[in-house]
């Protein structure tokens, strides 16, 4: 039977609006989604723990608590300027230690709509395994998370600033996007095991682990100097996929 919550003070509803904040995230293993579109994957991965909806949601698993909130509510807890009429708290899944044959590494990416744009194309391209720097942004932002679409439900995400040295230690080819001292991306024909190394939208791939890479590439354009990292990352995993 759903519980209803009408005070906008009560216990459950702060706890919610704590998992904002990364800290508490990581401390107890939990997100927040907003949508239907984004309940159904999290259901569907089975890392769902708790509802909170205008309206019951019909077909849940009596282990998945539903909580009816009041429009108020939910206007408190949605971090959207139009609130979708449902929310779920959802677990953080594991990390898997096997890695893709095609994988990311995201070096410092500080805007959310880039980190979830890339999230989306990765899972798109079939790059199943995204290594996150910890000078990223949290990718479980709510903002990444509206901008991945759900795709952070479907992939293989390690937060390691090591574990690069140890893919190419492994076998891996270390692929980084660089615009200086590289060659054009179209030139490259990739191991059977690789890392696209992509960087902070302001200073690029860190010197450390430019040190690191194997090999430095470029998307050869016209008319300007650079793309935007999300657009960059499809573009590189695109062309690197299909050689």
């Amino acid at each position: 039977m759903i519980e209803k919550i009408t005070s906008r003070q009560n216990r459950k509803i702060k706890e919610v609006i704590k998992l904002y904040d990364p800290k508490v995230r990581k401390e107890k293993g939990l997100f927040i989604v907003e949508g239907f579109h984004l309940l159904e994957m999290g259901l569907l991965s089975n890392a769902v723990k708790e509802i909170y909806t205008l309206k019951e949601v019909e077909g849940i698993k009596e282990d998945i608590k539903q909580y009816q909130i009041t429009t108020e509510i939910l206007q408190k807890i949605s971090k959207n300027k139009h609130p979708q009429s449902v929310i779920a708290v959802c677990k953080i899944p594991e990390s898997n230690t096997k890695i893709s044959n095609h994988a990311l590494y995201l070096d410092g990416i500080s805007d959310p709509g880039n980190m979830g744009t890339i999230l989306r194309t990765a899972l798109a391209f079939d790059y199943k395994t995204v290594i996150i720097s910890k000078e990223c942004v949290s990718i479980y932002n709510e903002k990444v998370i509206q901008a991945s679409q759900g795709a952070i439900f479907k992939m293989n995400i390690v937060e390691d600033n090591n574990h690069l040295l140890t893919l190419k230690e492994s076998g891996y080819q270390i692929i980084a996007t660089v615009l200086e001292n590289s060659v054009p991306i179209k030139s490259v024909n990739p191991k059977s095991k690789y890392v696209i190394v992509l960087g902070n939208e302001a200073r690029g791939v860190s010197k450390k682990v430019q040190e690191i890479s194997d090999l430095k590439v470029r998307i050869e354009m016209d008319g300007i100097d650079s793309l935007n990292v999300g657009v960059a990352a499809g573009i590189a995993m695109y062309e690197l996929k299909n050689r």
